[in-house]
This record gives structure tokens, sequence and C-alpha cells, in this order.
């Protein structure tokens, strides 16, 4: 996400035991990395390596250019 300029904060579940709660017991997630966006209309995430979705927010990240 850093090569395509799009912001993010990292979150370390092993670290936050909040984190680690919110994306095993909430999102249902057995596996990381998970990313989790909120872009101010809702909020979507997935697991794993998505390129499809990390092209799809730099388009957002730039203006929808």
């Amino acid at each position: 996400m850093t090569a395509k300029g799009v912001d993010f904060v990292e979150v370390d579940i092993r670290q936050n035991d909040a984190a680690r709660e919110y994306v095993t017991e909430e999102l249902g997630y057995s596996e990381a990395p998970v990313c989790v966006v909120e872009d101010g209309t809702g909020e979507d995430h997935w697991s794993g390596f998505r390129p499809d979705n990390i092209s799809r927010l730099a388009v957002l990240a730039n203006g929808g250019e």
C-alpha cells in the first residue's frame, strides 16, 4: 500500500488484544494480514494479499484518478 500511495495504520494483533479480538471474533478471520478500510461511507475488510483491493484503494486515495 505504501508503494501505491495509500496511507494506513499498521496494528500488530500479536501485541494488541482488542485488535486481535476484533479481527477474530467480530470479523471472523483466522489468518493475517487483515485490512480494514473505513472510508466514511462504511467499512470494507479482507484477509490476505489482495492486489485488486489495494489498486482500488489507490484510486480512491488519489482522488479517483
